[in-house]
C-alpha cells in the first residue's frame, strides 16, 4: 500500500493505495474547497486543513482530502473552491488511475 501526496494532476496507484490531495486555501477570504464529483471505487478517507506556517493574517494554508482506491479502473475527482455563499471561485479535476 502507498501513499501518493499530490496537487490536483492526474496519477496512478494500485488498488488500497491512498491519494493525499493538497489544495492552497485561504479561510480569511471565507472561501473553502469541496468534493462535487468523487468516483464510485475511490472513498473520501479524510478532509482536513493545514494551517499557514506564516504567523500574519491571511497567509494560505491547504486543505487535505485523502481518498482510497478500492477497485481498478479509471475515476474522477472533482472539487470546487466556492464562498459560503455558494459562488464558485476555482475549480480542480484530476482522474485516478488504479492499476
Amino acid at each position: 500500500m502507498k501513499h501518493i501526496a499530490t496537487g490536483p494532476k492526474d496519477v496512478t496507484v494500485g488498488v488500497g493505495d491512498t491519494i493525499e490531495l493538497h489544495l492552497p486555501e485561504n479561510t480569511s477570504r471565507d472561501y473553502c474547497w469541496s468534493t462535487s464529483r468523487v468516483g464510485e471505487e475511490l472513498v473520501l478517507r479524510d478532509i482536513r486543513f493545514l494551517p499557514s506556517k506564516n504567523p500574519l493574517p491571511g497567509g494560505t494554508g491547504e486543505r487535505v482530502f485523502c481518498f482510497k482506491a478500492r477497485r481498478a479502473g479509471t475515476w474522477p475527482i472533482s472539487l470546487r473552491m466556492r464562498k459560503h455563499a455558494d459562488l464558485v471561485a476555482d475549480r480542480a479535476n484530476m482522474t485516478v488511475t488504479v492499476a
